[in-house]
């Protein structure tokens, strides 16, 4: 009986073993399983973590600049014009220079801190210039640092927009690049023990907590820089348990893996700080540009406080749309500052009590939307559609001049308006074109009346009918046949009929209905007469004007080859409108017309480089002929009216009209830039206004606020300027004016000249000028 007792004692004690066994291996087995999941649950954050900021951290936007201006001895620029030019490129103008951007005025004297900036050939660093004038001209440059004098500097061109990525923007800088202040503040207001935890701080938790526990609610966050960071680049906002653990374990890991100087780095370039529409700002370098219109360097101790107290909520603190909150966020940094001696009590109380100082909003990134949306479209163009890996991060230096493009705003709103008010119609719209023929580069494009509203570009997207724009290439046709057409031929004038197969007889009339039994070729231009231009056309052959029309940048256009496109019964956009009579101004030399002068990449590597090597399209005798005659048209012709108050730029010009004035067009050309000129409304309705009382007043209206070069015909091989008289004829001893002549075989026009008769009643005369030294009229 004992050894059954026993039996039974050692089975009750054998059970409870076995189960004890039997739950320590499940307990291994779920640590282990644990643990492995753990591990590899790491491993996948770390994987997150290296794999953002080890590689490209942002689809940087591409940033897109005005073109680059020089201030040169060269030049004589008065001390009102070099004023202009440094508030155009975001200068202020301080009674004391101290930072990046400032200059101050002394009598004769300018002083400036030039910005660095990475040009496209080199980085240049800041500079102090001294500019002395002497009778308002500038006559001295100085640069103060390395104690020389020199001819010439440049000026960081001005930041006009970002072409974004991700429906996101930003300005990724260096931590360098930071101000000092900011990176005290920013680490004093947010993260205070920043170098001294590993990512996650336990005493501001604590700390954080206790506060929110006395005050009832949440006032007091205990996330680190570097949460708040893993918080932007990896996870959402969603408030739980989670997403909190995950911040804490990526926290940890980020700041294992990388530097402190990394980590601030990229806090400054991602935290985000506010809304423009769709799309959101990160980075302190972007949120300075976009609230107050300067790089982050450059802004004052209030700013900085402003964006710094802005961390803990953009929307509550934003400055547009809740100034009172914005500025008490503010003055509360600002005392945490006076709270730890960084500054004094006199200094806050000065600080304190400034405005805001913020910009216009939005300012900073659509200013000229015509101009962007036309650089888009190059991109596109010379780049291909998927362009985007190229351009991340990369610097755009385009053609824009920030002043040629205010003048051309200002000009389209004023005029348009007043035409609005003289004919009753409020439905006209306009757009404008402006651009270097000697170059190729686009100054200026304005693409209606909302300057700022990106929407329907006409300037380049509108194709309008063109009308008598198109005469200037048929001229130019004839005058390279030198043997058949001269300035002074002779052109039938005389009502016609044109018999087209398929289709009722044409008779083109002249606009004005009148007619005459002949006139001179540059007459029936300067008058801009529709027969003898359907006659010259006809003669030179519809084939040929449309290579013509075709080389000097048409290549794109539909041109119908039918009589009536020698009147111009074909659409076109103003930019191709410039196109083509950028060939005319530049002596027949085309270059294509860019928005782009330069690209480079983050390291300053030049991508894409525009060209700006004419190709010889037309011969340049026959273009300068043209030009000649389109002088004229401003001098006694249909656009004479600007004669009253611009003589003395010698301009050239050509007035466009199509049926029932539903559009009206001027080109107009002075020394340096062709400026194209439509006028006319959406729905294709009519205007009751010519190209000279529509399209030319708003020219007029940008040539009295512009600074226009007057325009002189450059000299040509074998072109000679010959005397003529009244009716044509060759008379190199009394003529009535004289012409460029394409002497293409070493002809001797004077030879056959008609002597005035009263030269035989005159004193004796020395031997004739030779025909080149003749001058031109006017």
């Amino acid at each position: 009986m004992s050894t059954n007792q026993e039996t039974d004692s050692t089975k009750k004690t054998s059970i409870p073993f076995s189960q004890r066994h039997k739950w320590k291996l499940f307990f291994a087995k779920a640590i282990f399983s644990l643990g492995t999941l753990v591990v590899f649950y790491g491993a996948y954050l770390d994987w997150q973590i290296r794999s953002k900021m080890d590689g490209q951290i942002w689809r940087l936007p591409a940033e897109v600049y005005s073109r680059i201006e020089s201030v040169r001895l060269q030049d004589n620029l008065t001390l009102n014009d070099v004023t202009q030019l440094l508030l155009n490129n975001d200068y202020r103008q301080t009674s004391f220079v101290a930072a990046p951007g400032d200059f101050k005025i002394e009598n004769d004297t300018i002083v400036l801190l030039r910005r660095s900036f990475p040009f496209p050939d080199k980085m240049e660093p800041q500079r102090v210039i001294r500019l002395r004038f002497s009778d308002e001209k500038l006559t001295v440059i100085e640069d103060l640092v390395n104690q020389v004098t020199i001819d010439e500097f440049r000026l960081a061109p001005k930041l006009v927009a970002m072409l974004q990525s991700d429906n996101e923007e930003r300005l990724a800088i260096p931590l360098q690049n930071y101000p000092r202040l900011l990176i005290d503040t920013l680490i004093l207001t947010e993260d205070r023990r920043f170098y001294a935890h590993q990512g996650v701080s336990l005493i501001s938790i604590a700390r954080a907590m206790i506060s929110n526990i006395r005050a009832g609610q949440t006032v007091q966050g205990g996330s680190t820089l570097t949460q708040q960071l893993v918080k932007n680049l990896f996870l959402t906002n969603e408030r739980s348990i989670t997403r909190k653990i995950n911040e804490a374990l990526m926290a940890i890991m980020l700041d294992l893996r990388y530097d402190k100087n990394t980590i601030l780095e990229t806090y400054l370039n991602e935290i985000y700080l506010g809304q423009n529409g769709d799309t959101q700002i990160h980075g302190f370098e972007l949120a300075s540009h976009f609230f107050f219109g300067r790089p982050v360097r450059e802004i004052s101790l209030d700013q900085i406080a402003l964006l710094v107290g802005m961390v803990k909520g953009p929307s509550l603190y934003n400055p547009w749309r809740n100034p009172t909150n914005a500025k008490e966020r503010r003055n509360v940094v600002l005392g945490l500052m006076l709270e730890h001696k960084m500054i004094d009590q006199e200094l806050f109380d000065l600080l304190s009590q400034r405005p805001l100082g913020v910009q216009e909003k939005g300012s900073v990134t659509r200013p000229y939307p015509a101009f962007i949306q036309t650089l888009q479209a190059e991109l596109r163009q010379n780049l291909g559609e998927n362009k985007s890996s190229s351009l991340l991060g990369a610097r755009i230096f385009t053609t824009l001049d920030v002043k040629q493009q205010a003048y051309a705003e200002q000009a389209v709103v004023d005029a348009t308006q007043k035409l609005q008010l003289k004919v009753k119609n409020p439905h006209l719209q306009s757009a404008m074109v402006i651009a270097d023929y000697q170059k190729g580069e686009i100054r200026a494009i304005v693409g209606g009346l909302q300057t700022q509203y990106a929407g329907f570009n006409r300037a380049f997207m509108a194709k309008r009918q063109i009308g008598s724009l198109v005469k200037p290439s048929i001229y130019l046709t004839a005058l390279s046949d030198p043997d058949r057409f001269r300035l002074n031929s002779p052109i039938n004038n005389q009502p016609i009929t044109i018999n087209i197969k398929g289709s009722p007889p044409w008779q083109p009339k002249n606009y004005d209905r009148k007619y005459s039994g002949s006139v001179l070729l540059m007459d029936a231009l300067t008058r801009s007469l529709n027969i003898p231009t359907v006659n010259i056309g006809m003669k030179v052959g519809l084939t040929k004007v449309i290579e013509t029309q075709q080389a000097m940048g048409w290549d794109q256009v539909s041109i119908p080859k039918v009589p009536a496109m020698l009147l111009g019964s074909y659409s076109i956009s103003p930019y191709d409108v410039t196109k083509l009579f950028q060939v005319i101004a530049n002596n027949g030399g085309k270059i294509p017309l860019s928005t782009i002068n330069t690209i480079t990449d983050r390291k300053g590597e030049v991508i894409y480089q525009h060209q700006t090597e004419p190709e010889q399209v037309v011969p340049s005798q026959a273009a300068v002929q043209t030009l000649y005659a389109m002088q004229q048209v401003v001098e006694r012709g249909t656009a004479r009216s600007l004669q009253n108050n611009f003589a003395n730029l010698h301009l050239a010009g050509k007035t466009g009209t199509t049926n029932d004035a539903r559009d009206t067009w001027y080109v107009g050309i002075d020394g340096e830039n062709v400026a194209t000129v439509w006028l006319g409304r959406d729905n294709n309705g009519e205007t009751g206004l010519t190209g000279a009382s529509g399209a030319l007043e708003i020219y007029k209206n940008y040539l009295q606020r512009a600074e226009v070069s007057p325009l002189e015909l450059k000299k040509v091989d074998e072109i000679k300027w010959v005397g003529i008289n009244s009716y044509g004829s060759w008379n190199c001893y009394s003529p009535v004016r004289n012409i460029p002549v394409w002497v293409n075989k070493g002809q001797d026009f004077c030879a056959s000249s008609t002597i005035d008769p009263t030269i035989l009643l005159s004193p004796p005369r020395k031997t004739p000028a030779p025909v080149e030294d003749a001058k031109p009229a006017g």
